[in-house]
């Protein structure tokens, strides 16, 4: 399923910031050669984006949809 290895993707990223070879195959497999650079680009950017919002602490938009407390998540 497309979405569970997009999920695989980004917990690899985040957990060890690169992907083992079998993951990397299974990706290129499935996405080719120039999606997954974007996907890698994609991920990077969104990495950017939370280092520089939680940094330096901006507020949330108003009308911004926002996840859960975390206790939530765990019931």
């Amino acid at each position: 399923m497309k979405t569970a290895l997009l999920i695989r993707l980004c917990d690899a990223l985040h957990r060890n910031c690169t992907l083992d070879d079998t993951l990397w195959q299974t990706l290129r497999k499935r996405f080719g050669e120039e999606a997954m650079l974007e996907l890698l680009m994609l991920a990077g950017f969104y990495r950017t984006v939370s280092y520089l919002t939680n940094a330096l602490r901006l507020p949330l938009e108003a009308n911004a949809a926002t996840f859960p407390p975390a206790e939530a998540a765990m019931r």
